[in-house]
C-alpha cells in the first residue's frame, strides 16, 4: 500500500463516542491510532468475531487497552454499560471485526447480529469507513490486501435509538459513494482510451457470433473499429450517432468506433412504435443512424429513417481492402495504444463528458433521454466487476439490447474492459438456440427478464447452464415461483437485479448466500427471496416519505427510493422541469418504493404509482396482484398477463380496481368471490378490489412491462371518473 488518506477528523467530538469501522486489518488499526492518538482508545472485540492473526498481534503490545464483548450471552443493556465505562474512563471506544463469510465488495465485515447491539440503546455512535482501492480496472474495488490507497472517513456522529445499525450501513454507503466518485480512475476517465488499452491487452479475446458461431478476436475488432472512426469522422459533424443494431459484432465494432471517433453513440430501441422513436431522435438531437442492410429487411415494423441518413456498417466494412488491413494491422503492432490515441487526437481526461445516451420507459411519445458520461459508465462497470468477479476468457452470453443499461454496461463494456469472451446473439427471445449457445460455449453470465427466462427454462436441459456462475433477471420482479422452478429444475440460484436507465450497469444484485469463513459463525447475506439484494459498492440508497422528498424516512421504512453515486446520473436531456424534480443535490429519485433491512439489503416494492393507500396503509399493487394470481390458481408459465390493479379516486380516498383478462363477462358476484378467496387465504380484507373490468388483454409497454398510464386512463374512463 502507498496511500493512506484519512478525513473526516473535524467530526469527532471532543467527548469520547463509540467508533465502528465497516472493517479491520493492520492499516486500518495503525490509521486509527494515529487519526486519535493510540491512548485515547480502547478497542472493542466481539468474542466469536475476533480480527487476524496480524491485528491480535499488534494489540498485544504494552499499553494497548481493550475488552470483549459476547453477542447473545450478553444483553444490549450490559454491553452497552461496559461501553459507558470505557467512554466515561475518556476513551474513545473502537470496534474491531473479523472477516465474515460475504460475497465479494460487501460494504462492511460487520454482520448485522453485533452492528445491531446498540439498538435502542442510549449510545449513539460514529460510523467509520475504510475504502480499499487499487489503480487496476479490473480490482479497482476491493476489500482485502492489497490494496494502493485506504481511505479512512470519520462520518457525522449518529444518534441514539431505532434502527442505529441500519443507519450505520446507510452512512458508509454515503462515505463509499463519495469515495469511489474520487477515484483516480473516474476523475481521469477516458472510454476510447481504456477501450483502446484494454483491446490491446486482451487480444486474444473474442466475440462469438450466435447467428452462426464465427468469432472474432478483440484484436481484429480495434482493426476495424479504427478503419471505421475513420470513416465516422467523415460522414458526420454531429456531436452523437444513433446505432440501430441488436448485439453482435457490427453493434460492439460501431459503439467502440464512435467512441474513438469522439462522437457519442446512441443506441436506439428498435421495438419503439414510431412517435417514441421521433421523439428520442428530438430529445437526443441524432439525425443520422448506424445500421446494416441485413437487419433493415429483418425489423420491417420499425419506423426506419431516410435511407440517405443510414450509415450501412456491413457494407462499409466489406469495401475494405485487403492491402489497407495488412498496412493498418502491421502498423498497430509497432505502435501502442497511447501512440495510437495521439494518432486519433483523443483527449486524455473526458470524465464529465457524454459517452452514451439511454432512454427511460416511456409511455406513448414520451421518453427521457439519460446522458451517460464517461465516468458513469466507467463506474458501472467497476461495480458490477467488483461484485462479479469475471475473469478474462469467462464468457458472457450477451443477449441484452444495448438500449437498455445491463445490456451496455454488463453486455457491452464490462467483457470489452475486463477481456471476457461475449457470446452473442441478436435477440432474446429464441430460446432453443440461446439454450445451445449456453451450454457449447459454457457461458458464466447471462441475463434476461422473467417472461424470457421463464421461455428459456422450457427448452433447457438440466446441464444447459451447468457452467453458469451468475444469471441474472433484470426489468421485471423475480416471481417466487420462477426462482423455485430454477433451483429444483436446473440448480441455479437467479440473481434479481436491480436496474434503471438512469444508472449504469446495476444498482443492485441479489447474490446467493456465501460460503463460511473461518473462526467465525457470522455471515453477511448478499440477498434474501424478494429481494434485489445488496447495493453495488459505490451506490448509496436513501429513503423517504412518498409524499413528501425532503422527509427521511429510517432505512427500514417503507418509502421512496433515492440514490446517489458515481454511476448515478445528475438529470435527464432537454427536460430541465423533470430534472430539477427528480434531483435534490446529488440524490436522485428513483420513483420507486422500497426499504433497506438491518443487513443493508434492499427490496423494491414497486413503483411510487404503483401503491395505494387504503385504510391509512401503503398497499403494493404487485403484492396485491401476486395473491391474486395465487388464489386464482392462475398459470404460472403463461406468458401473457392474466391482471392487473390499478388504483383510483373514490368518494372516501383510494380504491382498487382490476383488470382480468380471466373473466370474460363479469358478474355481479366475482368481486365478492374474489374478495372472499383473497380473506380465505389470509390475506387482507382491504386488498380485495372494489370492481373487476373484462379487458381482452392488459396493456404493456414495448418492453413487456406493465403500461400502467394506459391501464389508470382506461380504468377512469371505464367508470365515469377523472384522473388524478
Amino acid at each position: 500500500m502507498s496511500n493512506i488518506i484519512t478525513e473526516g477528523q473535524g467530526n469527532i467530538p471532543g467527548q469520547p463516542v463509540v467508533m465502528i469501522p465497516n472493517r479491520t486489518d493492520i492499516n486500518v488499526v495503525q490509521a486509527l491510532e494515529k487519526a486519535l492518538g493510540s491512548n485515547a482508545i480502547c478497542w472493542l472485540i466481539e468474542a466469536n468475531h475476533r480480527p487476524d492473526a496480524e491485528v491480535m498481534n499488534y494489540l498485544n503490545k504494552p499499553g494497548t487497552r481493550g475488552m470483549q464483548c459476547a453477542v447473545g450471552r450478553m444483553t444490549k443493556e450490559q454491553i452497552a454499560n461496559q461501553i459507558r465505562q470505557a467512554l466515561e474512563y475518556g476513551l474513545h471506544v473502537v470496534l474491531l471485526s473479523g472477516r465474515p463469510g460475504q460475497q465479494p465488495a460487501t460494504i462492511g465485515d460487520v454482520p448485522a447480529e453485533i452492528l445491531t447491539m446498540l439498538d435502542d440503546t442510549p449510545l449513539p455512535a460514529m460510523p467509520v469507513y475504510a475504502g480499499m482501492y487499487n489503480n487496476s480496472y479490473v480490482e479497482a474495488i476491493t476489500t482485502t490486501a492489497p490494496y494502493d490507497t485506504l481511505h479512512l472517513q470519520f462520518m457525522p456522529l449518529l444518534k441514539a435509538g431505532k434502527a442505529l445499525g441500519a443507519r450505520i450501513i446507510c452512512a458508509w454507503a454515503e462515505a463509499s459513494a463519495t469515495q469511489f466518485a474520487q477515484h483516480p480512475l473516474l476523475k481521469t476517465a477516458s472510454l476510447p482510451q481504456i477501450l483502446l488499452r484494454s483491446l490491446a491487452e486482451h487480444q486474444e479475446s473474442t466475440i462469438i457470433d450466435g447467428v452462426d458461431d464465427t468469432q472474432l478476436s478483440y484484436g481484429k475488432l480495434l482493426l476495424l473499429a479504427l478503419i471505421f472512426c475513420r470513416r465516422i469522422r467523415k460522414l458526420t459533424n454531429n456531436s452523437r450517432l444513433g446505432i440501430i443494431l441488436p448485439p453482435g459484432k457490427l453493434a460492439t465494432i460501431a459503439n467502440v468506433a464512435c467512441l474513438l471517433a469522439g462522437v457519442t453513440p446512441v443506441n436506439i430501441n428498435y421495438n419503439a412504435n414510431e412517435a417514441t422513436f421521433r421523439n428520442q431522435c428530438e430529445r437526443a438531437c441524432i439525425t443520422r443512424f448506424i445500421t446494416e442492410q441485413r437487419f433493415i429487411l429483418k425489423q420491417q415494423q420499425f419506423a426506419w429513417p431516410r435511407q440517405r441518413d443510414l450509415v450501412l456498417i456491413d457494407r462499409e466494412l466489406s469495401n475494405l481492402s485487403p492491402t489497407r488491413l495488412t498496412a493498418l494491422r502491421t502498423l498497430m503492432q509497432v505502435l501502442s495504444p497511447e501512440r495510437i490515441a495521439k494518432w486519433l487526437q483523443l483527449p486524455e481526461e473526458a470524465a464529465g463528458e457524454d459517452a452514451g445516451v439511454l432512454f427511460s420507459n416511456s409511455i406513448g411519445d414520451v421518453a427521457k433521454g439519460v446522458a451517460h458520461t464517461h465516468s458513469m459508465l466507467l463506474a458501472g462497470v467497476l461495480q458490477m466487476q467488483s461484485r462479479l468477479q469475471l475473469a478474462p476468457r469467462e464468457r458472457i452470453l450477451c443477449t441484452a439490447p444495448l438500449y437498455t443499461p445491463i445490456g451496455l454496461v454488463g453486455g457491452l463494456l464490462l467483457p470489452l474492459i475486463c477481456g471476457c469472451d461475449m457470446v452473442t446473439y441478436p435477440t432474446p427471445n429464441t430460446p432453443k438456440r440461446i439454450c445451445q449457445l449456453a451450454h457449447n460455449y459454457g457461458v458464466a453470465m447471462a441475463c434476461f427478464t422473467p417472461a424470457q427466462l421463464q421461455r428459456l427454462l422450457s427448452h433447457a436441459a438440466p446441464a444447459t447452464f451447468a457452467s453458469t456462475r451468475y444469471l441474472l433477471v433484470s426489468d421485471e420482479k423475480l416471481s417466487a415461483e420462477l426462482a423455485r422452478r430454477a433451483r429444483a429444475e436446473f440448480n441455479l440460484n437467479l440473481l434479481e437485479a436491480y436496474t434503471l436507465s438512469e444508472t449504469a450497469g446495476a444498482v443492485a444484485l441479489c447474490m446467493p448466500a456465501p460460503a463460511a469463513a473461518p473462526g467465525t459463525p457470522y455471515s453477511i447475506p448478499g440477498g434474501k427471496p424478494g429481494t434485489v439484494g445488496a447495493p453495488l459498492p459505490g451506490m448509496a440508497v436513501r429513503i423517504t416519505d412518498t409524499a413528501k422528498d425532503d422527509v427521511v424516512l429510517p432505512p427500514s421504512s417503507l418509502g421512496c427510493v433515492w440514490l446517489q453515486g458515481p454511476a448515478v446520473t445528475t438529470g435527464y436531456l432537454s427536460n430541465k422541469p423533470d430534472a430539477a424534480q427528480c434531483m435534490r443535490g446529488k440524490w436522485f429519485r428513483t420513483d420507486d418504493v422500497g426499504m433497506l433491512d438491518a443487513d443493508g439489503i434492499l427490496t423494491i416494492c414497486g413503483r411510487r404509482e404503483r401503491f395505494s393507500k387504503i385504510d391509512g396503509k401503503m398497499v403494493s399493487h404487485i403484492m396485491v396482484e401476486d395473491a391474486l394470481r395465487t388464489v386464482l390458481k392462475t398459470n404460472p408459465a403463461d406468458e401473457r398477463r392474466p391482471l392487473a390493479i390499478v388504483g383510483v379516486p373514490g368518494p372516501h380516498g383510494e380504491r382498487l380496481v382490476m383488470l382480468s383478462t380471466l373473466h370474460k363477462v363479469v358478474n355481479a358476484h366475482d368481486a365478492l368471490t374474489v374478495r372472499y378467496a383473497l380473506t380465505n387465504a389470509h390475506y387482507p380484507s382491504f386488498w380485495a378490489p372494489e370492481k373487476i373490468i373484462a379487458v381482452p388483454a392488459i396493456p404493456t409497454l414495448p418492453n413487456g412491462k406493465l403500461d400502467y398510464a394506459r391501464c389508470y386512463h382506461g380504468v377512469c374512463q371505464a367508470l365515469g371518473i377523472y384522473p388524478k
